[in-house]
């Protein structure tokens, strides 16, 4: 069975993987002809047509986490007919087609489906499951009662700093909040009228994410939730109900202003990126109630109105910007989309799914919320009568602060690709010279392997994911700008030139020092031997502060807009790598799998301690302190 690549969305601990049905059986016994089989799941499947890397058309069903593939399109029918069973004898399946399959080769597509685990030699057992029950259920459980957790709800205006320093030890002003932890999470940790958080089990980061009470329930929808071993959360789905109508007229009024701004392809479609902007601004419209500086809501007055919109616009966020990110199946800014494309894609993506619980929305709900923001439909209620909400009045700068969010995310993200690459090239570094692992070398080498297995988890290890997300940043600074109020005519800044440092910035004087410090560095018993490698390390490390110096230009300039449209005063000092680099911490926080931010190796290992800023590059060393400018 080979394994696909399942990316966001899978539930942890669960392999995903792609089988096609030319494959051979394993060593279970032969099926007869005579035997009934039955369907373990067959609410589950999720069917998709499309072509597959060759640009052959084939067919993929999705069980799960599991793809069964389908490429000959004789066999089409008959896969459909498959899902239509519960149950039925084995050897009626040679006459699922007008022309009868030989009793062989329906005999090995059906060993691959039982091997596989999509059918079954007996009856499944489905009478009194309840996913609140399952293994996978009471591992979470287990896991929230010993994780760290604050003592009650924190939030990050005025004083994100005061946060940070409570929970991981760090300190970033209030006014580069942003950069660490992303506009359209602004509004996670908030609590809204109904004493929920507004990000419910998703929550970032995990430590604000308090221990409310939840009400579970097995999921009965048709497709990849169906009898999930997730349970989902029904308190979040009774508050949605409570408030559906003004959710959906919210969400029929900021489509209006944005499609002001980016409007619909002439046949009706949308881009998809413009679709994650829709989503992100939406998002953005809810953190701006809690972040403005001047007349917030209070942490816990947030209207439950707000909440609601937030948590089920949330999905279509994820699921665009995860169909952007794609190198496999590439789709790009300007790739047209259909509502029902969208709801496909949450299925076959396996979305609606993770290793928290399933969504809890039912199908015919999400439809809407897609119908009602993509094609403007309004039935339900959407265009109620009555005053309208204070909270509406704030669209239109909602959707410049998720505009620009969006710019910040792009150039933040880019960064951390640029590190992707860093990191790849002293990985390569180490394992041509795997002989060497004593001395401060070998603890450096003990880092870099943490580091490059969570760097493997995010696929910027590849070059092929490396080369595909710069360009996808790149697309999606340069089109938000296009729809940010007050913008000055002309084409715009082009990220790709923004960061493009230049020639001049941290050349051969700053390589000939930090790869001097690097050395001196060393256990003088190893200095003389490591030397070599030491230095081609420090190339590949002042290589990404030199991005990342001039990165922080371009974050930091948008972070102040951002600061403006808040009213929010700006901070003091210059934006940092260590301040972009708390949102690492924010990950590792109770022993989670948060990446580790290579300056940071360098200290822990070496002894050096760099700061990196737009105005300088300094590296603090047992002698002193050297500017590598």
């Amino acid at each position: 069975m080979g394994h696909g690549d399942r990316r966001a969305g899978s539930p942890d601990g669960l392999a995903g993987g792609s089988t096609r049905l030319d494959q051979s059986a394993g060593e279970s016994a032969s099926i007869d002809p005579h035997e009934t089989l039955f369907n373990t799941a067959r609410k589950r499947f999720v069917p998709v047509y499309g072509p597959n890397e060759a640009g052959v058309r084939e067919l993929v069903l999705h069980v799960g986490v599991k793809e069964i593939r389908f490429d000959e399109p004789e066999l089409f029918p008959w896969a459909e007919k498959l899902i239509e069973q519960d149950s039925f004898m084995a050897g009626a399946a040679t006459t699922w087609l007008e022309a009868p399959l030989e009793w062989p080769r329906v005999q090995g597509m059906l060993e691959v489906l039982v091997e596989e685990g999509i059918l079954a030699r007996s009856k499944p057992e489905h009478v009194g499951f309840e996913a609140k029950d399952s293994a996978w259920h009471r591992k979470f459980l287990a896991y929230d009662e010993r994780r760290p957790v604050v003592d009650g709800p924190r939030f990050w205006n005025p004083d994100a700093g005061a946060v940070l320093r409570e929970v991981c030890g760090r300190d970033v002003p209030t006014g580069y909040i942003e950069s660490v932890v992303g506009v359209h999470r602004m509004a996670h940790v908030a609590l809204d009228r109904e004493g929920r958080q507004v990000g419910e089990m998703n929550s970032f980061p995990d430590v604000l994410r308090l221990r409310l009470p939840v009400e579970w329930k097995t999921c009965g929808y048709a497709g990849s939730r169906f009898r999930s071993e997730m349970p989902m959360n029904m308190t979040a789905l009774r508050s949605m109900l409570a408030h559906w109508k003004p959710v959906l007229r919210a969400v029929a009024l900021f489509r209006e202003e944005f499609l002001s701004r980016y409007p619909q392809l002439p046949d009706g479609r949308w881009k998809l990126g413009e679709l994650h902007f829709a989503a992100t601004g939406i998002l953005a419209l809810v953190g701006l109630q809690l972040t403005r500086w001047n007349d917030p809501v209070r942490d816990g007055d947030l209207d439950a109105v707000l909440s609601s919109l937030f948590r089920v616009v949330d999905g279509v966020r994820m699921i665009s910007a995860h169909l952007l990110d794609l190198f496999e199946r590439p789709m790009f800014h300007d790739t047209p989309i259909t509502p029902r494309e969208v709801a496909g894609a949450a299925e076959s993506e396996d979305q609606y799914r993770s290793g928290r619980g399933v969504c809890a929305g039912p199908q015919a709900m999400i439809d809407e919320l897609i119908e009602t923001l993509m094609n403007g439909k309004r039935e339900g209620g959407a265009a109620a009568d009555g005053p309208p909400e204070a909270w509406l009045a704030d669209i239109p700068k909602g959707l410049d602060y998720g505009l620009l969010g969006c710019q910040l995310q792009a150039v933040v993200f880019t960064i951390w690709v640029r590190m992707g690459l860093a990191l790849t090239r002293i990985h390569e570094a180490l394992e041509r010279s795997p002989e060497l692992t004593q001395g401060r070398v070998g603890q450096f080498r003990e880092l870099m392997h943490v580091a490059w297995s969570r760097l493997q988890q995010g696929r910027n290890h590849l070059a092929e994911q490396r080369d595909f997300s710069e360009p996808y940043y790149r697309r999606m600074f340069n089109n938000a700008q296009r729809g940010i109020r007050g913008r000055v005519g002309g084409p715009g800044k082009d990220l790709g030139v923004e960061l493009t440092p230049p020639e001049s910035l941290l050349g051969e004087d700053a390589a000939g020092t930090l790869g001097d410090l690097f050395v001196r560095a060393e256990e003088p018993a190893f200095a003389a031997t490591h030397a070599p490698l030491l230095r081609q390390i420090s190339r590949h490390v002042l290589d990404y502060l030199r991005y990342e110096r001039n990165a922080l230009r371009t974050a930091e300039a948008v972070q102040r807009q951002i600061n403006a449209l808040l009213e929010r005063p700006q901070p003091d000092l210059p934006l940092r790598g260590s301040h972009l680099a708390t949102y690492f911490a924010l990950n590792r926080i109770g022993g989670l799998r948060g990446q580790l931010y290579l300056p940071e190796v360098v200290q822990e290992s070496l002894g050096l301690v760099i700061e990196n800023d737009q105005h300088a590059t300094t590296v603090f060393h047992a002698g002193g302190l050297a500017a590598l400018d």
